[in-house]
C-alpha cells in the first residue's frame, strides 16, 4: 500500500500546492478504499488515511466544483495520455456535478467528518445549458437548474440568447433539479447547404447568476449529416455519438460568456466544388460510355468505375450531405429524401451510359431489336447495381452512425431490390428456355458435368428469336441455358470449351459471389472503426473518405476477378479443352460484334499450357471444322424462365 501511494502521489511544494493537493489526496482516499476492499487494510486503518485527507481537502478547497476543477487540471498537466483519457475524466466530472445520484449531489461539501472540524458551506452551484441546432432553423434549448427559484423567469433570456421567441415544450422537477425545455425557429440559419446558428449565452447566464449559479456546463449539439462542423469560440471537447456531434464546455460565471457561433454543413465554396465535380462526372461518364461501346474488356469494368466515382463524389465531396440539406430534415429522414432525387439522377445517368454501351452490341447481334426492348433490358440491368451502390454510400461516410442492425437492414433491403431487379431482368432479356432431355448435346453436357463434378440440374435451349444472347448462362439453381444461335454457329469443341467453363462457374460461384458482396462491406467497417479511433473527432479527412470508397470498389473488383480465376483453375484441373474454350470465346465475340480480350486469352493459355504461337490462329480461324452439334428437340411452345 505504501508503495502504491509513493507511485501515485506527487510531492507537495509551495509552487502550485493546491493543484498537488487536489490530485494527491483524492488518490490517497481512493487507494485506501481499494486497499480495504481488497483486504489489505482493516476498516480503522482505511479511515486513518481517509479522514485526514478529507479534512485537508475541506480546508484547501471551497466546493466539490473547485476540487474537481483542480483534479482535472492536474490530470492534464501530469497524467495526459490522449484525448480519450481526458474525455473520460471530464465525463466523470460532469456526471458527478449533474447526476442526482452522485455523491457530490448527495453529500454537502461541509459534511461533518466527526473530527471536530466544521467546514464552511459551499457557495458553488452548477447549472447545465443544452442547445440543439437543426437544419430548418429549429433551436431547442434545455436549462437544468438545481434548487430553482420560481420568481426567476427564463423566456426573455432564451429569446435574447437564440434570437427567437421560445415555445415552452415542458418543465418539470426531478429531485432538486428544475428542467425547462423550449424550442423556436431562428431565422436565416440556412445558407444553401450550410447551417449557421448564433447564440448569446450571456443573456441566460445573467438569469442564472440571480439564482446563485456560479458554474455552467454547456452542451451544443447537432447532426453533422456527413459534413464539416465548427464552433467559435472552440469548445474544451467534442465527440460524435449515434450521429450527433456534441460540443462540451465548462464556464465559470464570474466572467462574461462570449457569443457563440455554430456552423455545420457544406459552405458555398464546397457546394461550388461539388457542382463542378458533378458536371465533370456527367460529362466523363457519357464520353466514357461512348468510347467503350466496342471495348468489352473496359465495358465490363465501367459499372465499377462509374459507381466508384459517384461514391467519391457523394462522400468525399459531400454530395449526399448537400442533397440532404437541400431536401430539408436531418439524419435518416434527410438521407431518404435526398436519395430520392439524388439517387434518381445517378440512376438516370447510369441508365443512359448503359444504353450507349449496350445498344450497339445488342443490335450487332439482332439488327432489328426494338429500342423499347433495349430500354427494358438495360434498366433492370442497372437496377441490380443501384441498391449496393447506395448501401456503400451510406456506409462509407464515417460521420454517419453505424450499427449491426442498420448494416443488416441495409444489406437485406439492397439484396431484395437487386434480386427482384435480376428476376425482371431475365424476363426483359427473354431468358426462357425449352427443357432438353435427350440428344447428342444433352449426353455430352451431362458426361462433362459428371467428369467435372458439377451439380448440374437441368439443360435448356434458348430460342434464337427470343433473346440476343449468344453465350451460355448458368442459373442460380444448377440450371444451364445454351443459346440456339451458339449451337448453330460454333463447332463442337468450341461449344464444349465454353460450356465447361460456365459449369465451373456454377460449381464455385455461390460461395465466391457471396464473398464478393461481403468483402467490400467488411473493408468499410474495418476502416470506419479505425477512423473512429484515430481520426479527429470533429471530421474525417478527405484522404480517409476517398480511401474507404476506393477500397470498397477495388475489393469488389478483386473478388469478382478471383471468382473467374478459381473457375479457370478448376477448368484446368478437370481437364477442360482450353483450345476449344479460346476458339469458342472468339466465336462468341464475332457473333456479338466485339473482340475477345487478349489478356484473358493469354491467361487461359498460360495456365492450361496452350502454346502462345497457337493463339493467333485460334482467335482468327478457330478450330478445324469438326461438325456442329445437332440442335436437340425441345418444346418451343412451353418455355421456362431460367434464373
Amino acid at each position: 500500500m505504501t508503495f502504491l501511494l509513493e507511485r501515485r502521489i506527487l510531492p507537495l511544494r509551495d509552487d502550485g500546492e493546491s493543484a498537488r493537493i487536489g490530485w494527491n489526496y483524492p488518490q490517497a482516499i481512493n487507494l485506501a478504499r481499494l486497499g480495504y476492499g481488497a483486504g489489505y487494510l482493516q476498516e480503522d486503518e482505511a479511515w486513518n488515511v481517509i479522514t485526514p485527507a478529507a479534512e485537508r481537502l475541506q480546508k484547501t478547497f471551497s466546493s466539490w466544483q473547485e476540487l474537481g476543477a483542480y483534479y482535472v487540471s492536474a490530470w492534464i498537466k501530469w497524467h495526459w495520455s490522449g484525448q480519450g483519457d481526458l474525455r473520460q475524466t471530464e465525463y466523470a466530472y460532469r456526471m458527478l456535478l449533474s447526476d442526482q445520484d452522485s455523491p457530490w449531489r448527495k453529500y454537502p461539501w461541509n459534511l461533518d467528518l466527526g473530527n471536530g472540524y466544521r467546514a464552511p458551506p459551499s457557495v458553488q452551484k452548477t447549472a447545465q445549458l443544452e442547445l440543439a441546432a437543426h437544419p430548418e432553423g429549429l433551436i431547442c434549448v434545455r436549462i437544468t437548474v438545481p434548487d430553482h427559484q420560481d420568481e426567476v423567469l427564463y423566456e426573455w433570456a432564451i429569446e435574447n440568447a437564440v434570437g427567437c421567441r421560445p415555445n415552452i415544450t415542458g418543465q418539470k422537477r426531478i429531485g432538486p433539479d428544475w428542467i425547462l425545455d423550449t424550442e423556436c425557429f431562428q431565422p436565416n440559419t440556412l445558407h444553401g447547404a450550410e447551417i449557421v446558428a448564433h447564440f448569446h449565452p450571456e443573456a441566460i447566464a445573467e438569469q442564472l447568476r440571480q439564482e446563485g449559479v456560479t458554474q455552467l456546463l454547456t452542451i451544443v449539439e447537432h447532426i453533422p449529416h456527413g459534413s464539416s462542423s465548427e464552433i467559435v469560440p472552440s469548445a474544451s471537447d467534442d465527440w460524435i455519438i449515434n450521429g450527433w456531434h456534441w460540443y462540451f464546455g465548462i464556464e465559470f460565471l464570474q466572467l462574461k460568456l462570449p457569443d457563440t457561433t455554430l456552423s455545420y454543413g457544406v459552405p458555398p465554396r464546397g457546394v461550388r466544388v461539388f457542382l463542378a465535380g458533378a458536371v465533370l462526372f456527367v460529362a466523363v461518364s457519357l464520353a466514357g460510355a461512348y468510347a467503350l461501346r466496342r471495348r468489352p474488356r473496359w465495358a465490363v469494368r465501367f459499372p465499377l468505375i462509374f459507381w466508384g466515382a459517384w461514391l467519391v463524389l457523394s462522400v468525399s465531396f459531400h454530395g449526399l450531405a448537400i442533397a440532404g440539406f437541400w431536401s430539408g430534415g436531418e439524419g435518416l429522414g434527410a438521407d431518404v429524401r435526398g436519395l430520392v432525387w439524388y439517387g434518381a439522377l445517378a440512376l438516370l445517368l447510369r441508365w443512359g451510359t448503359a444504353i450507349i454501351i449496350a445498344a450497339s452490341d445488342l443490335r450487332a447481334v439482332v439488327p432489328d431489336l426494338a429500342f423499347g426492348r433495349i430500354l427494358h433490358m438495360t434498366f433492370f440491368r442497372i437496377m441490380t447495381e443501384v441498391p449496393f451502390a447506395i448501401v456503400l454510400v451510406l456506409l462509407c461516410d464515417p460521420q454517419r452512425p453505424i450499427s449491426l442492425v442498420s448494416v443488416i437492414a441495409l444489406l437485406g433491403l439492397g439484396a431484395a431490390i437487386a434480386l427482384t431487379a435480376a428476376h425482371y431482368r431475365l424476363h426483359a432479356e427473354g431468358l426462357r428456355g425449352g427443357l432438353v432431355n435427350t440428344g447428342e448435346l444433352y449426353d455430352a453436357v451431362w458426361a462433362m458435368a459428371k467428369r467435372m463434378g458439377v451439380p448440374l440440374r437441368r439443360l435448356y435451349i434458348l430460342p434464337e428469336e427470343i433473346s440476343p444472347r449468344v453465350g451460355p448462362r448458368v442459373g442460380a439453381y444448377g440450371d444451364l441455358l445454351i443459346p440456339e444461335r451458339l449451337i448453330r454457329s460454333a463447332y463442337q469443341r468450341e461449344v464444349d470449351g465454353i460450356v465447361a467453363h460456365e459449369m465451373m462457374l456454377m460449381k464455385i460461384g455461390y460461395l465466391n459471389s457471396m464473398w464478393a458482396g461481403v468483402l467490400p462491406i467488411l473493408v468499410i467497417i474495418v476502416l470506419r472503426i479505425y477512423s473512429a479511433q484515430y481520426a479527429p473527432s470533429a471530421s474525417v479527412t478527405l484522404v480517409a473518405q476517398v480511401g474507404m470508397a476506393l477500397s470498397a470498389i477495388f475489393a469488389f473488383e478483386r473478388s469478382l476477378r478471383r471468382v473467374h480465376s478459381r473457375a479457370l483453375d478448376a477448368f484446368c484441373l478437370a481437364g477442360g479443352d482450353a483450345e476449344g474454350w479460346i476458339a469458342g470465346l472468339a466465336r462468341v465475340a464475332r457473333l456479338s460484334g466485339t473482340e475477345v480480350s487478349a489478356r484473358v486469352v493469354e491467361k487461359i493459355a498460360q495456365k492450361s499450357g496452350v502454346a502462345s504461337e497457337r493463339l493467333p490462329d485460334l482467335l482468327q480461324n478457330g478450330l478445324p471444322d469438326q461438325g456442329n452439334y445437332r440442335l436437340p428437340d425441345y418444346d418451343h411452345w412451353t418455355l421456362v424462365p431460367v434464373s
